[in-house]
């Protein structure tokens, strides 16, 4: 039997005709009046990004060189924050919660291939991101990921597998090395 990889397997076209017209006027959009979107009018960006479809609110904080790939499956909460060079490949879709905030760089990758199958059929994947969590500057989270409410992931951290709630992570692959207590007023920890 011969096991061998042919590149040739590969489906092509993994989309609907339909999703590949949405990504065509995306395209034009984020290539001309994104970038004219002034960051400190909100609603211009989130406005855009609403206009294709996007659950997001009008005072989604968005920088402009964040990437989206499907604006159409994405869903963020309030008071959410979007730095620079953000990566968001939301192949499975995307779900973030209230008060999150993605530092610069961080790459959030909702789809893979299946590497065990000849023709590599690609697999989408939803990240959930709960209530308050920090994904640190240039951090990586995998396909499938759920990160749990009030969890922070460290710079440059890779995270393949799930995240507590309420737990700091750091490293590649990235392993829990604390819990996240919150401070009251003068430096004191809330109980």
């Amino acid at each position: 039997m011969n096991d061998k990889v042919k590149i040739e397997n590969v489906n092509p076209w993994p989309y609907s005709f339909s999703n590949y017209a949405k990504r065509v006027l995306w395209f034009l959009v984020y290539n001309s009046v994104w970038k004219l979107g002034w960051k400190r009018i909100r609603f211009l960006r989130a406005g855009m990004l609403r206009s294709l479809g996007a659950d997001v609110p009008l005072d989604l904080e968005v920088n402009g060189s964040a990437r989206f790939m499907f604006p159409w499956l994405m869903r963020i909460g309030n008071r959410c924050a979007i730095g620079p060079r953000v990566d968001i490949y939301n192949l499975g879709g995307i779900e973030m919660g209230n008060d999150v905030v993605l530092s610069q760089d961080v790459y959030l990758c909702g789809g893979t291939h299946d590497y065990t199958r000849r023709d590599y059929p690609l697999l989408r994947k939803k990240i959930t991101i709960g209530d308050g969590v920090w994904i640190c500057a240039g951090a990586f989270v995998g396909p499938g990921v759920n990160i749990g409410e009030g969890a922070v992931i460290g710079a440059r951290a890779v995270v393949m597998k799930d995240v507590e709630p309420w737990t700091v992570v750091s490293g590649n692959p990235a392993i829990a090395v604390k819990r996240r207590v919150m401070q009251t007023g003068q430096g004191t920890p809330a109980t």
